[in-house]
């Protein structure tokens, strides 16, 4: 997995959406919602299917991910950043420390997650 990382997480995405949108395979993109922004870069894959992409781990934005046009040049990214939580109320009851926070994320219990995104190709690397 370290090979197909290529330094951070990337977006996959199918070749019919990266070829609608102009999306090169490597290419440094901005995928964003309201709940917030990502800069990755793409893996360009016939494996994906045309209107879904994945992005298994959202990395902190710490380490090598460009500033986003969108964030006011400031970097984008990081963990849950697309995604929301979700509580589940029977998991809060007891007092137990099941429901405790941490860096970005406010919950019992981690779940998995879909949500709408939109996706263009980074219009200026800016480092």
């Amino acid at each position: 997995m370290t090979t197909l990382s290529r330094g951070v997480e990337p977006l996959w995405i199918s070749e019919k959406d990266a070829k609608t949108i102009g999306i090169d395979d490597n290419d440094w993109v901005e995928m964003h919602n309201d709940h917030g922004v990502v800069v990755t870069r793409a893996v360009v894959s016939y494996r994906i299917p045309p209107g879904v992409c994945i992005q298994y781990h959202s990395p902190e934005r710490t380490y090598s991910v460009p500033k986003s046009p969108l964030r006011g040049n400031r970097r984008a990214g990081g963990h849950n950043s697309l995604t929301r939580t979700r509580l589940k109320p029977s998991l809060m009851a007891g007092g137990y420390g099941q429901f405790t926070f941490h860096f970005n994320y406010w919950g019992p219990v981690g779940c998995n997650r879909d949500t709408h995104i939109l996706v263009r190709k980074l219009p200026e690397l800016i480092w």
